[in-house]
């Protein structure tokens, strides 16, 4: 039902909506149509939905078409016409009837005229009344009691008549003759003759139901009199009889008294109710029947007398009626009443005589009632004045003298006298009730006609009787008579106000000196009621009403003087309490000065009376305590005994507590609000004073002639100023200025703490409205001596205070509350702005200081426009000149400006430099700002020297400005573009340029606003034709609204499918803000109903887009709307919110956790990273990434802008805060989201930090929890492995360690411990059960919060600050200074504490902390025991495996291997690693390895095929010869492959101990194994391999037949041969590259190549890529070798693979190329040739010079743009392999073996030896770690001295190679391990493994192992040996240098 009404409140709201379709769902829940059969029973759905339509009908949405024909629905005509309401069988169970026909048929009522609702209503009635069935007859009898009961209803004319003569059949016919009228002199009710008890028989022989019926037929036919064509005339008199008999009978009705009834209790009060509301109801019949009748007419006439008389009889009879206090009797007289007064007024002045005859006794009847003589007289009284003022008010113009008449003869009884004087020593009598309630009546009489006429009528009988008649001595009729004179008084005419005031004021002062003149006498408590009650009452009853300005400030000074007279005579009454005499005068006072302008110009001679006010004020101790300690107020004190000294009150009045009656304590305070400063005119204080001495009595108790008196007034004053001057320092001020200025502490201090230091005389608030206006008016007070200097500026400060508490008590405020709070902060603070520019040096550092104190104590003041425009327009407004010009003073107030603006626009800066720019920014957009105004100077000086560069590290402590996604966002809030590397944001330029293009669409919007107007609208399609035309403010915003709308949401649906044009989504946005913001301008009210989906759009849009550009546009605007309407910042960040949590639920950017591809990790699978390979997405992640770190800077921004002064945003941000720490798995692990990651955190962190904050004290626990939820989130990220990430972008990557650095830093300087309150509430109550200690929200089980908590914090604060030095290496690689780890500073037990807690949170995070860490043996120790403990929960983590499948548990066979078939595949390479000899081959281990390379598709794992045939050397079971078999089944590649490497394995025939080797397992296995593959051959497979092996093993023996020919025949040979082969079908693929499909060969391509044994050969074939385009062909060559082993080279080239895919999932640039080779037969290969290169020593041969004339003859003069890409080109591939070949060693690197191809690229060839062998028997004459020849350093370093920027970036690249194929060291070492016993020669010496290990440093930390890295470098610089090296090269074999 709930839903329904608030449907239908909305349609009532907005008449123009269509709800055509709800209205029908509405009709389709409500009974059937008319035709249909009618429901057994309706349903609660149907009857709730019936109403539901009846609401709409007076909205006139739930008919069709114009007024007078809208039918109302189907149900609701269906439901009266069908009668089935009259069925008890109809309504539901328990269901109430009458109340739901109560409330339909008033809505019906209600609803527009229409034939068929009036035809169903009358019919219903008919239906309802005819209706005989006793068990529907109460239904029937509701159904009427409610129509009668509503509106008159919509009935036609014609179904009156009908519906009448059923009313008179049915329930008036049986009306009989009422009792016979008296005659005159007869008593009805005479007790003697019994007439008693026949009238109480006759009136208990009506039935209660005959009654009721009665009344409903008389309601019903009063709303058909009247009506055209309605009752007939017989109908009518018929209906008037019936009521007339009612009426008359209501006189003795009403006369039995309760006794002589026979009914009594409940039966009794329903039989009066009943009648009396029937009588009610006949009243309304005459009046309406009366009304109708033709005046001209004699018994018209006669009838209107008649029913005039009957009425004021009945009047007189409820007045004397023992039934006159029930509210039905009070509704039937005002209801007489107001029929005598419709009647009359009607009739002209005809019944005016007849009227005011009789209504005199019915006045005077009233008043002589006893019980309306109190302070409520009651509706009856009421009523009749109501009815005397009407008569007066109608008769005022018709018959004067009549009125006048009417009011002497009430007046007479002022002046009668009763016999109520002493009598034979009888005491007095009361004062008759009848002349206190004519007083009060002629009162009221005048108070509501507010003629002065009838005021000079009466008030003149009031004065004369107070004077001199019998009410000039005390008693209840002065008191009554002083009330109605105050009433008077407040009509504002002022001969009746003067004198009424000067009798009250002469009145109050006779009564304060009469106190002590007879002290023996009792005074009579009429007299003190009159004192403290009365009179005080009068002064604010006039106070309150008095409108006049002139009269108000008469009665003003009026009133202060009688305050100073009081005080006065208070002084001199020894013994006598002052409080207690001016008190009472203190309401009125306050009501009177609380329209006073404090600040206006004041007449001394009403400033001396403030003053003089005040200081009795304080005197008295009236003022409310002013120090903090405030005490409870005590009883108000009403004794005038012992009086206590002065200083004891003065101290009392200073600390509490209060004494007095609490509301004068109120009324100073309001004083306080409207009292001017008391500052006095006189320059010297020695007159004032002399003045201030005449206020005290010298022999009183506060006479200044008591030096103890002085002494303690000095005292109060040190304690009002809270101690800053102390007593001492008074000792020249004397006691009477002593209280002065104590006066004016309790007033100023009062003053700020009442209304915020806000003047409330003005509705605008503005910097003239702050009390500070009135304390600096203390302060430029000449000539004050050094003390009193010393109080004022103590005054000032304690003022101030006041303020500040004042603001901090309302902190918690919110809404209108929050936006007064904020207002009075900015009026402040703009004072003191303003007052800097005082000339009085003192004053403007009182200024400064304030305003120091109120920016620390508030800061949101930095970001309040009003206080920014000011002060810099203050910085280069032109001075107010003096009389006499001042240079030095002018240059001293800018120069102060200047420097407070700058710590000003600092400040805002550091903390919200988006906020800050927007609000500057807006300034220069003002037409009253900076930019609009001539003297600019000053501020462009200012403005041009502040700048913000990102990364700036000088503010104090952290500031948001430290945070880069704050910088980020501020660049994006200015609107500039950052393009250089180390960003700075110069805030004058941008603010000039973003606020020229903010106007430039201001204008846009203007100009087409004024067109559009001025065309009268231009019809755009919008308006279909014949509409009514709009308004064109509304016509305009509507078609351009639609028009934006749709532009943005085309931006979102294009942004899904391609990226958009920024510029022009950039301009939408801007235009569209513009338009929302001129909407605002334009319309004060702010209506933005019509814009709330274009500004869900401009919040939504950048969250849809999700890419930096959208995301800078998004801020850039939200800045915009925030700084120009800042009313919008709530609405704003909700939306933004909404789209933050949309963004978590959608995963996207910093959520996108379900990403497979996600960062290196997906790039390296399945080889290096556990995982299947997946695809990269269509959208690069790293771009929704950045969006969300701008987003981030935005909401820190806003947060610092609103944490202090908008509870609603930050529980905003803490809405948008709880949705993103929800779970820490959305959370994206993509490494390039680091830095965003952790931004996040500090967000959630710095809210938490606002436990401190008073304003969200009450969600102490709320932040509690969140902040553990940080944690838990910040923690999830160290679960992962630590990546790295490199982006094009150069700053990048600083940025992201100084996020993280941040976080540190602030983590670092995070409370230790939470609120006492929310620890203790989560540990629950001593004694009692802990829900921390059990189960915790976050945490789960919990033995210790506290210590966990701090364990938690510890384990984070260590991994975040590894994750900020990593970051900080990365980002800056070269730097070689050493730092400090905290490793060593954490001991052993610290790093089992880590490891157990990391545990405890989540196991993933310890398993990673090796990574990390990875030569801490305790951390292992301690992971290893807890992984074997709990190893159940780990089976889905593969990380965990090194920690239990050990040698020794494969040694000591482990029940823990037993877990293996059910863990989760790992790596490649990790699985190769269980496949060495220290393994075994156990069973349980193999059979894990095997089925992980069955997960992955044998295709990935094609890459480690030489590993995997050499583990069939231990292949004791043959599970690994099974998965090779299996897997050549399921790819044809994977089995050619294999059988090329087994091929590759056998013995070569010549090798000398090939006899013995042929005899090993191994040797005869691998036939074996092939011969298996073959045969588990398809045909298919086996056609296809038949044909593969049968060409290339063509193309392969063609070396042996070039062997014989002479070396110029063997080209041609070559050539011969090649003619012979053809290929045998388009699916050949070549060897090396298999996704490489060969189409031809190339017959003249084939080169002889040098050999010492055979002639290897150089053919090249045409190929396509097998996924490519089929007609793309291109060529391929290859080197068949035959006598050379090929297979070191492809381990060689296996770790360079490896670290290629290493650096590019990385995203480094570097470069490698691991061209294919492929063993196919002993002593037998295929290699690929680079393409397109030349090797170095080529290139020497057709040129003399170095590398550098080289590449300046290939690619232009050094400098040239293809120079210096080339020489990018050499350095990335330089760097890629001077990484490469540290790890491998590679020797023998002459100018042969390097290779360089057309773009400059480096490519390292021929790995014979790697690893620990060498050329010359292994001599290591090459000792560098990789080449780096002088010529060579040519290009790096063109400076030759190692300080190049070209040298600089080749380190960054190379340490940053180092530091990513760290990473992956147990990758690489897995894979090259396999192979040890291979029979390579590179493992025939030395220890390779261990040494590869120890190349890669693992013990090292990054920066150390960066410095390393950058030693290696300079290591190899232009070695010696490396260069001697070539020269044996070149002496030997002839290969250039």
């Amino acid at each position: 039902m709930e839903a329904l009404n608030e449907l239908c409140d909305l349609v009532a709201a907005h008449p123009d909506l269509l709800l055509a379709d709800k209205l029908a769902w509405l009709s389709s829940r409500c009974a059937a149509a008319p035709g249909a059969a009618a429901p057994q029973r309706a349903s609660r759905a149907h009857l709730h939905s019936l109403l539901a339509l009846a609401r709409l009908l007076p909205a006139g949405g739930a008919g069709a078409g114009a007024e007078g024909d809208a039918a109302p629905p189907a149900p609701l005509l269906f439901f009266l016409a069908s009668h089935a309401f009259l069925s008890p069988a109809f309504w539901p169970q328990s269901f109430a009837p009458a109340p739901f026909l109560a409330r339909l048929l008033p809505l019906l009522a209600a609803a527009p005229s229409s034939p068929a609702l009036s035809s169903a209503l009358s019919a219903a009635l008919l239906a309802a009344l005819d209706v005989a069935d006793p068990t529907s007859a109460p239904l029937a009898r509701a159904f009427l009691s409610a129509a009668a009961a509503a509106a008159p209803l919509p009935l036609l004319p014609a179904d009156a008549a009908p519906i009448a003569a059923r009313l008179l059949l049915e329930f008036l016919g049986s009306e009989e003759e009422p009792i016979r009228a008296k005659g005159k002199g007869e008593d009805t009710l005479g007790e003697e003759n019994g007439g008693a008890k026949e009238v109480v028989r006759r009136f208990e022989e009506e039935e209660v139901d005959e009654l009721e019926r009665k009344e409903v037929a008389f309601r019903l036919t009063v709303h058909m009199l009247g009506g055209e064509g309605g009752l007939e005339t017989e109908q009518i008199g018929k209906v008037r009889n019936a009521a007339a008999r009612q009426v008359r009978s209501l006189t003795d009705f009403l006369k039995i008294r309760k006794r002589d009834w026979r009914e009594q209790g409940t039966q009794l009060r329903a039989r009066i109710n009943t009648k009396l509301m029937c009588c009610q109801a006949a009243v309304g019949v005459l009046v309406r029947s009366v009304s109708t009748m033709d005046t001209d007419i004699k018994s018209s006439k006669d009838m209107l007398q008649q029913t005039l008389a009957w009425f004021i009889e009945a009047t007189k009879s409820c007045i004397l009626s023992s039934w006159r206090k029930l509210k039905i009797c009070e509704e039937l007289f005002c209801t007489l009443l107001n029929g005598i007064s419709q009647i009359t007024v009607s009739r002209g002045g005809q019944l005016l005589p007849v009227l005011l005859i009789p209504l005199k006794p019915l006045v005077v009847s009233t008043c002589s009632q006893a019980d309306m003589a109190g302070s409520s007289p009651g509706a009856l009284f009421e009523a009749v004045v109501k009815l005397s003022c009407e008569i007066i008010e109608f008769g005022w113009t018709k018959d004067r003298a009549l009125v006048d008449t009417f009011v002497m003869r009430l007046a007479a009884y002022v002046r009668e006298r009763n016999d109520y004087e002493e009598e034979d020593g009888k005491g007095k009598e009361a004062v008759p009730v009848i002349r206190l309630n004519v007083i009060r009546l002629l009162a009221e009489l005048c108070v509501c006609l507010k003629k002065w006429e009838v005021v000079d009528m009466i008030l003149p009988l009031f004065i004369e009787h107070l004077e001199e008649g019998d009410a000039s001595s005390p008693s209840s009729l002065r008191l009554r008579l002083l009330d109605a004179i105050s009433r008077v008084a407040c009509l504002g005419f002022e001969k009746s106000y003067r004198e009424s005031i000067v009798l009250m004021t002469r009145s109050y002062l006779d009564k304060v000196k009469a106190l002590g003149a007879s002290e023996n006498n009792t005074v009579p408590s009429e007299a003190t009621t009159e004192r403290t009650e009365t009179l005080p009452a009068g002064f604010l009853l006039v106070a309150s009403n008095l409108t006049s300005t002139k009269l108000r400030s008469d009665y003003r000074h009026r009133l202060l003087s009688l305050c100073s007279d009081v005080g006065l005579v208070a002084e001199s009454k020894s013994g006598r309490s002052g409080a207690d005499l001016m008190g009472p005068l203190l309401p009125a006072v306050a009501d009177i000065c609380s329209d006073f302008d404090p600040v206006s110009t004041v007449e001394p001679s009403l400033l001396k009376l403030f003053r003089n006010l005040w200081f009795y004020v304080v005197l008295f101790g009236l003022a409310p305590p002013i120090q903090n300690n405030e005490a409870p107020t005590k009883p108000v004190s009403t004794s005038l005994g012992t009086a206590e000294s002065s200083s004891a009150i003065a101290l009392q009045a200073v600390a509490g507590p209060y004494m007095w009656n609490s509301q004068w304590s109120v009324a100073v305070q309001r004083i306080a609000q409207g009292t001017p400063p008391l500052v006095v005119s006189s320059v010297k204080w020695l007159e004032d004073e002399l003045e201030l001495n005449t206020l005290h009595n010298p022999g009183s108790r506060g006479g200044n002639g008591n030096e103890n008196s002085a002494v303690g007034q000095r005292a109060a004053l040190s304690a009002a100023l809270g101690g800053r001057v102390e007593v001492a320092a008074m000792n020249t001020i004397s006691g009477v200025k002593a209280t002065y200025l104590l006066a004016v502490a309790f007033l100023e201090i009062l003053r700020f703490s009442c209304n915020g230091g806000i003047l409330s005389a003005t509705s605008t608030l503005n910097r003239s409205n702050s009390a500070f206006s009135c304390v600096f008016e203390y302060l430029l007070t000449p000539n004050l001596t050094p003390a009193v200097t010393q109080c004022l500026t103590a005054v000032a400060h304690r003022a101030f205070e006041t303020v500040l508490s004042w603001l901090d008590d309302r902190i918690s405020d919110i809404g209108e509350g929050a936006d007064v709070r904020e207002s009075v902060l900015s009026v402040h603070a703009c004072f003191l702005i303003k007052s800097m520019s005082q000339r009085d040096e003192h004053v403007r550092d009182v200024s400064v200081k304030l305003l120091t104190q109120l920016k620390e104590k508030f800061p949101q003041v930095l970001w309040n426009s009003s206080c920014l425009d000011l002060l810099l327009i203050s910085v280069h407004n032109e001075l107010t000149s003096g009389p006499v010009s001042d240079p030095a003073w002018v240059a001293t107030v800018r120069s102060l400006y200047q420097k407070i603006a700058r710590e000003w626009l600092t400040s805002a800066l550091s903390y919200a430099p988006c906020t800050t720019q927007g609000l500057i920014q807006e300034n220069f957009c003002k037409p009253s700002g900076v930019q609009r105004t001539q003297h600019t100077a000053d501020v462009v000086s200012l403005l041009s020297e502040i700048r913000i560069c990102s990364g700036k590290n000088d503010w104090n402590g952290i500031r948001t400005a430290n945070v880069p996604a704050v910088m980020d966002s501020a660049a994006a809030a200015s609107g500039a573009k950052k393009e250089a590397p180390d960003f700075t944001l110069e805030v004058l330029s941008t603010a000039v340029v973003s606020a020229t293009v903010k106007c430039n669409h201001a204008g846009e919007i203007a100009g087409m606003r004024r067109l559009f107007s001025t065309m009268g609208g231009i019809n755009m399609g919008m308006s279909p034709p014949g509409t009514q035309s709009l308004h064109p403010h509304q016509s305009f915003d509507e078609v351009f609204v639609s028009k934006f709308v749709s532009l943005l949401q085309n931006f979102v649906v294009a942004a899904e499918k391609q990226p958009i044009d920024n510029s022009q989504f950039r301009e939408t946005c801007s235009q569209a803000t513009a338009l929302l913001l001129d909407h605002m301008v334009s319309d004060s009210r702010a209506n933005l109903e019509g814009f709330s989906q274009l500004i869900r759009l401009l919040c939504w849009c950048p969250a849809y887009i999700s890419t930096p550009d959208a995301m800078e546009t998004g801020i850039y605007i939200w800045t915009w709307l925030v700084s120009a309407a800042p009313s919008l910042g709530p609405l704003v960040l909700a939306e933004l919110v909404d789209a933050w949590l949309w963004t978590i639920d959608t995963k996207r950017g910093l959520f996108a956790s379900d990403m497979n591809y996600c960062g290196p990790d997906a790039k390296l699978r399945p080889h290096l990273i556990a995982g299947e390979p997946e695809a990269p997405p269509e959208k690069d992640p790293v771009e929704a990434i950045i969006a969300h770190r701008l987003w981030l800077g935005f909401f820190i921004d806003r947060f610092e802008v609103v944490r202090h002064d908008s509870i609603e945003q930050l529980l905003l941000l803490g809405r948008m805060l709880q949705g993103t720490m929800k779970s820490p798995a959305h959370f994206s692990h993509h490494p390039a989201a680091t830095g965003t990651f952790f931004t996040a955190m500090l967000l959630g962190l710095k809210f938490c930090s606002c436990q401190s904050q008073s304003n969200l004290q009450k969600c102490n626990m709320g932040l509690q929890l969140l902040e553990d939820r940080v944690y838990r989130a910040a923690l999830g990220w160290f679960s992962y492995a630590p990546e790295w990430y490199e982006s094009p972008n150069k700053t990048y990557a600083q940025r992201e360690a100084q996020s993280v650095s941040v976080f540190v830093h602030f983590l670092q300087n995070e409370r230790t411990s939470g609120p006492v309150d929310s620890v203790s509430k989560l540990q629950g109550r001593e004694g009692e059960p802990s829900m921390a200690d059990h189960i915790h929200p976050v945490w789960g089980c919990v033995d210790n919060y506290t210590n966990a908590r701090e364990k938690r914090k510890q384990l984070l604060l260590t991994l975040s600050q590894n994750e900020a030095d990593r970051l900080e290496v990365w980002a800056q690689p070269i730097h070689t200074k050493d730092t400090t780890t905290f490793r060593g500073k954490i001991s052993s037990d610290k790093w089992i504490d880590h490891v157990r807690t990391a545990f405890a949170v989540d196991p993933r995070i310890a398993l990673s902390m090796p990574l990390r860490f990875p030569t801490n043996a305790t951390m292992q120790s301690e992971i290893t025991q807890l992984v074997q403990t709990r190893l159940l929960e780990l089976r889905t983590i593969p990380e965990a495996l090194p920690f239990f499948i050990t040698p020794k548990a494969v040694d000591e066979n482990s029940v823990l291997l037993q877990q293996l078939p059910h863990w989760a595949p790992c790596s490649v390479t990790q699985a190769l690693e269980f496949l060495t000899p220290p393994y075994k081959g156990h069973p349980r281990v193999m059979a894990y390895v095997l089925r992980v390379l069955e997960t992955y598709p044998p295709e990935t794992v094609t890459f480690f095929m030489p590993q995997l045939v050499q583990s069939l050397r231990y292949d004791e079971g043959k599970l690994v010869e099974g998965y090779l078999l299996g897997a050549t089944r399921r790819s044809n590649i994977f089995a050619h492959i294999l059988i090329w490497h087994l091929q590759g394995e056998y013995v070569d025939e010549s090798e000398k101990d090939a006899a013995a080797l042929k005899g090993s397992a191994f040797q005869s296995l691998l036939p074996a194994v092939k011969d298996k593959i073959i045969e588990s051959f398809t045909p298919e497979a086996r056609d296809m391999f038949e044909r593969e092996f049968d060409f290339f093993d063509k193309v392969t023996s063609i070396s042996g037949v070039l062997f014989p020919l002479p070396k110029d025949e063997r080209r041609a040979g070559i050539r011969r041969e090649l003619e012979k082969i053809s290929i045998p079908g388009d699916d050949l693929y070549l060897p090396t590259a298999t996704n490489k499909l060969v189409r031809g060969i190339q017959l003249d391509s084939g080169i002889p190549l040098q050999s010492a044994a055979k002639v290897p050969i150089m053919i090249t074939f045409n190929v396509v890529d097998r996924d490519g385009d089929p007609n793309d062909v291109k060529p391929q060559a290859c080197i068949f070798k035959v006598g050379d082993d090929c297979r070191q080279d492809v381990l060689a080239l296996q770790v360079i693979a490896l670290l290629r895919d290493v650096f590019q999932a990385v995203g480094l640039n570097l470069y490698l190329f691991p061209y294919g080779v492929l063993p196919t037969g002993p002593g037998r290969g295929i290699i690929e040739v680079v393409p397109d290169t030349r090797s170095r020593n080529q290139m020497g041969e057709t040129t003399d010079g170095g590398l550098l004339e080289i590449f300046q003859q290939d690619y232009g003069p050094v400098g040239s743009p293809s120079f210096e890409t080339a020489r990018e080109m050499f350095m990335i591939s330089s760097a890629g392999y001077a990484v490469a070949s540290l790890l491998l060693q590679p020797k023998d690197r002459h100018n042969g073996n390097l290779l360089f191809d057309s773009h400059g690229r480096l490519v390292h060839i021929d790995f014979g030896f790697i690893l620990e062998i060498s050329p010359g028997g292994n001599m290591g004459f090459e000792s560098a770690h990789f080449k780096l020849s002088h010529e060579m350093t040519q290009l790096l370093d063109p400076s030759g001295t190692m300080k190049s920027d070209t040298w600089n970036q080749f380190l960054r690249l190379c340490v940053k190679g180092y530091l990513a194929a760290r990473r992956h060291m147990n990758g690489i070492l897995s894979t090259v391990n396999l192979m040890v016993d291979s029979g390579l020669p590179c493992f025939s010496r030395g220890d390779p493994i261990n040494n590869l290990r120890k190349r890669f440093h693992p013990e090292m930390n990054e920066r150390e192992a960066a410095n390393f890295m950058v030693r290696t470098c300079a290591d190899a610089y232009n070695k010696w040996t490396t260069a001697g090296y070539d020269l044996i090269q070149y002496l030997q074999q002839g290969i250039e240098k």
